[in-house]
């Protein structure tokens, strides 16, 4: 179940990195997410696991760190995770001119064992946001 896990949590890293994810993960923005959510430490041990494997360098590195630090805080912190992640979109969103893959990152939570209905309401948030820059085409819109 583990290995399960970890695939389809991958595969939502993988499913961002199509949009600038590298260049937020660096930003000032994504420190003060941490910050704020008690993730320091969390991206830190990512980043410091990832640059010790010598099969990864560049953007190989950071997309490795990247799905490392999600497991961890599905791991670790399972019940809080989707809203974490919609809280990490949103951070993002700023930084996109097109839509992100909703639909098929609520089916990886759903994978994941997270109820549709819950999933449902968290990602409600995304839009709320959307309608609250008045920028509808922040790349928040669902497919």
């Amino acid at each position: 179940m583990q290995k399960t896990q970890k695939k389809i949590i991958g595969r939502m890293a993988e499913r961002l990195f199509s949009f600038p994810v590298g260049y937020n993960l660096s930003s000032e923005n994504f420190s003060r997410f941490c910050r704020r959510e008690d993730l320091e430490d969390v991206w830190s041990e990512s980043l410091d696991l990832s640059r010790d494997r010598p099969d990864l360098y560049g953007d190989s590195m950071i997309r490795n760190a990247f799905a490392e630090f999600l497991y961890h805080i599905f791991y670790r912190r399972p019940d809080e995770f989707p809203a974490l992640f919609v809280r990490f979109l949103s951070g993002l969103s700023h930084e996109i001119s097109r839509p992100l893959p909703l639909e098929d990152l609520k089916k990886d939570f759903r994978d994941l064992g997270y109820p549709a209905e819950s999933l449902e309401k968290i990602f409600s948030l995304l839009k709320a946001d959307e309608a609250g820059r008045g920028n509808p085409q922040n790349g928040l819109s669902v497919r």
